[in-house]
């Protein structure tokens, strides 16, 4: 296929005005890959943080970033069998190669060879085949872009990595976020007794809907109302999608034997602890890697089920992507705001 196709473009980072709208030529497909008519993409935090220049890893300019993706394949390569032409799909966060030793033991979050999906912020996207699973036709495009960067990380933290048991105590910050808003919702199905916090009264009632059995409002330390709800004892699990801006009220809610969870983090920041907080309250501290196609399988399932609910803020056009990224970067919205090329 040849011709142009119209995208969001980045010659540098900078502020929501650094994108470019611009025609670009449509990427040929190469043996192994997949071409996709991106039907919708969400505006994540990552996104964010690589056009903001904090997040730095394998960033080149220029660039069209995006990684929240759903479309319709509509051309495959050779040796492509795990998706076919007229396919649904949505994208894992990440491709995978599927033959260095973690891939090939079942944790292929951490490939050594793995590769950052990109480029959902244009009208087509050429991508490896392992960056798309197949969705249901049921499930809507907008609904279906947030399920393997957003919910699909969250199962991972709640179900894989904190192992999070019937009547566990969860607390999730940054619970309206595209991963927290998830994990509330897995963890309430998981049968835990849920906190989540916010720095917004106004988004106490989609929490609550969400599963949560108490909602916190705070922009600074909460960790003595967690205490309070706990019975002093705090929690026993925490889903930090937030990292080093929440950390020490976060690790102060941690009740005794907990696992604390890191799920992101929105700047460049670091933390500092004494290792015996970690020792004396016989903590865990895991990090959680991206999400893998059998955890997306399993969250597009959970999502057919309504037991994952994306929520949308808004749908966008493409040409108001400015928009779109000062309002996810000023954490304006309620919900994902998503753009459709």
């Amino acid at each position: 296929m040849t011709g142009t196709m119209r995208a969001a473009v980045l010659h540098a980072a900078g502020p929501p005005e650094a994108f470019s709208l611009e025609d670009i030529a449509i990427p040929e497909v190469k043996p192994g890959e997949v071409r996709v008519r991106v039907k919708a993409c969400g505006v994540s935090f990552r996104d964010v943080v690589e056009r903001n220049g904090t997040y730095r890893r394998d960033v080149t300019f220029p660039l069209v970033i995006g990684l929240e993706i759903a479309g319709v394949v509509e051309e495959t390569g050779q040796g492509v069998s795990l998706v076919k032409e007229g396919d649904h799909v949505c994208t894992k966060a990440f491709s995978s190669c599927g033959m260095c030793r973690y891939c090939r033991s079942g944790r292929e979050t951490t490939c050594l060879n793995r590769q950052p999906v990109r480029g959902g912020y244009a009208e087509y996207v050429v991508l490896p085949q392992d960056a798309f699973v197949r969705i249901p036709l049921s499930l809507a495009f907008e609904k279906a872009c947030m399920l393997g960067a957003g919910a699909g990380v969250a199962l991972n933290a709640v179900r894989d990595t904190a192992r999070t048991k019937i009547g566990d105590r969860v607390l999730v910050t940054g619970a309206t976020g595209g991963v927290g808003l998830p994990a509330v919702q897995i963890a309430h199905h998981a049968g835990a007794e849920v906190i989540a916090v916010t720095r917004s009264e106004s988004k106490r009632a989609m929490l609550e809907q969400a599963g949560a059995h108490h909602v916190i409002v705070a922009d600074g330390d909460f960790s003595t109302a967690v205490r309070d709800v706990t019975g002093g004892e705090g929690a026993d699990v925490i889903i930090d999608t937030v990292g080093s801006h929440v950390f020490d009220a976060a690790y102060n809610s941690l009740a005794l034997h907990g696992r604390y969870a890191f799920v992101g983090q929105l700047n460049s920041d670091k933390i500092s602890i004494n290792p015996a907080r970690i020792f004396f309250k016989r903590a865990q501290l895991l990090g959680v890697g991206s999400v893998s196609r059998a955890q997306l399988a399993d969250v597009i399932e959970l999502a057919e089920q309504d037991i994952v609910r994306p929520q949308i803020a808004e749908v966008m056009p493409l040409e108001d992507i400015v928009k779109a990224h000062h309002l996810v970067e000023a954490s304006a919205s309620v919900g994902r705001i998503v753009v459709t090329p």
